[in-house]
């Protein structure tokens, strides 16, 4: 399979593109509003982020590299199986980053989760559909609630 391919918006179910477009534009403005909310309480967006474009967008670009383009790279010479152990534990440490604005026990969750629960989900429903969109989408919904249920700024 093409990268582009990954990149494209297909038809799926009942999602069409543009309810995937939809969707993700949907939840995208979701976040920003349940981010404002959170700053306007305590001067940060969800935990210690400052107010900052990359918390917005991260679904989208964590998805484009994990799934697009290092899964896509890894299935070109590793079994599927190898594909997504690799690109989830690189995703998981990818949250190491996070140690910056929380605590180490809770930076060690997260990279355990991203790396054990969530990659791998991402990466198949990545594979079921053969994009990367549905993910994006789920990525957001994720983040989101997680996110809107810890900090209980969920309107």
């Amino acid at each position: 399979m093409k990268i582009l391919e990954f990149l494209s918006f297909k038809h799926i179910g009942f999602f069409t593109p543009g309810i995937q477009i939809t969707l993700i534009l949907g939840l995208f403005a979701l976040t920003l509003i349940t981010q404002r909310i959170q700053y306007k309480k305590t001067g940060f967006t969800w935990g210690k982020y400052p107010w900052r474009i990359s918390t917005f967008l991260s679904s989208t670009y964590e998805e484009i590299i994990f799934r697009g383009f290092i899964l896509f790279g890894l299935l070109s010479f590793l079994s599927i199986t190898f594909s997504i152990i690799i690109s989830s534990i690189l995703f998981g440490l990818w949250h190491l980053k996070n140690h910056k604005w929380q605590s180490k026990n809770k930076t060690t969750h997260q990279v355990l989760y991203t790396g054990i629960v969530f990659g791998p989900i991402a990466c198949v429903v990545t594979l079921w559909t053969g994009n990367i969109w549905m993910a994006v989408i789920a990525h957001y919904a994720h983040n989101l609630l997680i996110n809107a249920f810890n900090r209980k700024t969920l309107f």
